[in-house]
């Protein structure tokens, strides 16, 4: 009998996650979408996956985008996570104050700020239930500030950061 779908996210809820903003490039234009389903995959190839909700914009948009970025957040970017999540008072333009670096290969914004960004083309796609999984490799990385400084945007039953007593 499998497991209640409540009881499932119950559970997952109680794994600490990054948080990620993954941006692509569509017909319209930059696109943004915030994603704590995201892991490493591979070394050698270099390769990272992002799991997305089947049927949604960011679905649609990734399917048809040769490449995407990933925005590793920091713990001060709670509010862009927000932002690219659909939560809150969104502005006009997503990305209006978000100056405008871009991944050389995949032409997908990099978000100032972001501990690290990765410049990803799109290896494949996986079925993965109600969701897809997008296979990137990664083909350049910008990293950000002093590992002393680093501190991560973590999800876990809300916005955490390292030491605040997981």
């Amino acid at each position: 009998m499998p497991v209640a779908p409540a009881d499932f996210k119950a559970a997952l809820g109680r794994f600490p996650a990054g948080v990620t903003v993954i941006t692509m490039v569509g017909s319209e234009g930059d696109h943004g979408m915030t994603a704590s389903a995201f892991c490493s995959l591979s070394l050698d190839p270099p390769l990272v996956l992002v799991c997305v909700k089947n049927g949604n914009t960011s679905h649609g948009l990734l399917q048809d985008a040769s490449g995407f970025a990933v925005n590793l957040l920091a713990q001060d970017q709670m509010n862009l996570s927000n932002r690219f999540a659909g939560w809150g008072p969104q502005p006009e333009d997503r990305f209006g104050d978000q100056g405008d670096e871009r991944g050389a290969v995949s032409g997908a914004r990099f978000l100032p700020g972001a501990m690290a960004s990765l410049d990803c083309t799109l290896y494949g796609t996986r079925d993965g239930g109600d969701h897809t999984i997008f296979i990137g490799q990664v083909e350049g990385v910008v990293l950000r500030g002093d590992d002393a400084e680093l501190a991560p945007l973590l999800y876990f039953k809300g916005y955490k950061a390292v030491g605040e007593g997981l």
